[in-house]
């Protein structure tokens, strides 16, 4: 893993302080896809990082600062990577990117025996207190499935431990709105801005009886579903067509 910290780029085992915003979850962060030295939507992921810090009371720094520190940590870099920017609370800053492993084209989701709550502070913002999402995933792998899905206290979908979820009803491509308490995820929104996809409400039951259902994220961008609890869900032509449609278009135009 390369970090930025400081003014300077390491590779360092160790190159982190460990301080109080950082011991206690007191931050928030983007993580983003780059593809050699290109960041794919930087634009959509600093606003989003802008008013998730503006929630819990958090500065940014300047978006100039982030943009010569990104440059520096991607020179030489080809290929995915996974690029993390992180604000802590007591206005500390740093960059971390890591190589982006093989992604498998399926995946599989159980339901989540806890409540996600949509009314909490940290709904719908990337913070670094994120022991629900990776405790989902604990759960999730723990049972032999790749992720877990979050209900809401109204018994709404709302996401899954690590992605967004998007699925083809027989009243066209629907993902959860954001009174579920998800998160407002940057593939979700260019989903939603290119090819017209709708916010709607639906329940676990509604999920098992979609005809596709895909796993929407910055650094996947979609992935199919092939299995939720015990329902196999087949391959469908309408969401392969969306995944290739949506691939092309995001990469050309990194920074939509």
């Amino acid at each position: 893993m390369k970090t930025f910290f400081n003014g300077a780029v390491s590779e360092s085992a160790n190159p982190l302080p460990i301080d109080s915003s950082l011991l206690r979850g007191d931050g928030v962060f983007e993580t983003i896809l780059t593809i050699d030295q290109n960041v794919i939507a930087w634009d959509r992921h600093f606003a989003r990082i802008q008013k998730s810090a503006a929630k819990v009371l958090i500065s940014t720094p300047a978006k100039i600062d982030v943009e010569l520190a990104i440059s520096k940590i991607l020179i030489d870099e080809i290929g995915r990577n996974r690029l993390r920017v992180i604000c802590l609370g007591d206005g500390g800053w740093f960059l971390t990117l890591q190589p982006v492993a093989e992604i498998s084209e399926t995946a599989t989701l159980t339901r989540f025996p806890y409540i996600k709550n949509s009314d909490s502070l940290i709904a719908g913002i990337k913070s670094l207190s994120y022991i629900d999402s990776i405790t989902a995933l604990r759960y999730a792998e723990s049972s032999g499935f790749d992720d877990a899905i979050f209900i809401n206290q109204r018994d709404e979908v709302v996401e899954t431990g690590l992605a967004n979820l998007v699925l083809l009803t027989d009243n066209g491509w629907v993902t959860p709105p954001l009174s579920t308490g998800c998160l407002p995820g940057i593939t979700r929104e260019l989903l939603i801005t290119w090819f017209g996809i709708k916010e709607s409400v639906f329940s676990y039951e509604d999920l098992l009886q979609a005809k596709a259902v895909y796993l929407s994220s910055s650094i996947r961008l979609l992935q199919r579903v092939n299995k939720i609890d015990q329902r196999l869900i087949p391959d469908n032509d309408e969401g392969s067509a969306l995944l290739e449609a949506f691939e092309s278009k995001i990469l050309a135009n990194i920074n939509p």
